[in-house]
């Protein structure tokens, strides 16, 4: 049975197909981007499917060990899905904090922008946004 490498960028788009395509039979997925896809656009490379299917499958067979071609490839790019924070994000931060603090702004930070983009982090500064605002932790 042939394998298939599929390249997402992350979005809501990119979860509805790595949702879907992860009920097929040997769905291994590849993600690329951030810096490596800035760099490739900085030189001038053209940013083709065939690229980044070529890529998609020499990451599978450097890191999984999948030397066989894909039956299928689906290529999806979107960019600017995943926030990267920028050299001196925690220095901006806290210097936001202190400086809502000293003002006493009725404001609180939560979401990807700050602490982490993957959901659980999200969460995790949702819960504690509203323990800053409530005051107390919420009964487990």
């Amino acid at each position: 049975m042939g394998r298939t490498v599929v390249v997402l960028g992350g979005g809501i788009s990119g979860l509805a197909a790595s949702y879907h395509l992860s009920r097929a039979p040997c769905p291994p997925k590849v993600m690329l981007g951030g810096s490596w896809l800035q760099t490739l656009e900085a030189s001038g490379c053209v940013l083709s499917q065939e690229l980044f299917q070529q890529r998609a499958q020499e990451a599978a067979a450097t890191q999984l060990g999948l030397k066989e071609l894909p039956s299928h490839c689906l290529v999806h790019l979107h960019k600017n899905c995943i926030p990267q924070y920028t050299l001196g994000h925690w220095q901006k931060l806290e210097s936001a904090r202190q400086f809502l603090a000293a003002h006493r702004l009725p404001l609180t930070l939560a979401g990807a922008s700050y602490e982490g983009v993957a959901v659980n982090d999200c969460i995790e500064s949702g819960r504690q946004a509203a323990v800053s605002v409530v005051g107390t932790e919420p009964n487990s």
